[in-house]
């Protein structure tokens, strides 16, 4: 299930998935993909989004026309992914530093729980 990230998601339950978002504008633009936890694919302890920056830049640019011409890479990125744990999931948020400022926009987006949200800034397939 995709949905532009200003969509609300009625039954507020978490994601995981792909985003990037646009700091060089006042707003952060962001466009994120994701899936239900309940519907990510499973693989060892993590559940994560089945689909790459890569396979979805085509629909960013879509969506955001001022990227075109831009290769995926050239806008901030970030990826969420769940460890499963039955008593207390903890969901892990790649992401490049710089976009450490728009926390809550990725937790709103995702319907995290706030308290089970880990920062991982230290994945270099995610920095500028």
């Amino acid at each position: 299930m995709s949905k532009p990230a200003s969509a609300k998601n009625k039954a507020s339950l978490p994601e995981v998935g792909i985003f990037w978002i646009d700091d060089s504008d006042s707003n952060g633009t962001m466009f994120a993909d994701s899936v239900a936890l309940k519907d990510a694919e499973h693989a060892g302890d993590f559940a994560d989004y089945g689909s790459s920056h890569y396979a979805m830049w085509i629909k960013a640019v879509r969506v955001n026309p001022n990227w075109k011409g831009l290769e995926y890479e050239e806008v901030p990125r970030g990826r969420v992914v769940c460890r499963n744990d039955s008593k207390k999931p903890e969901f892990i948020v790649y992401m490049a530093k710089r976009l450490s400022k728009y926390r809550n926009k990725v937790i709103r987006r995702f319907n995290l729980p706030a308290g089970n949200v880990r920062w991982d800034f230290s994945d270099e397939h995610y920095q500028m």
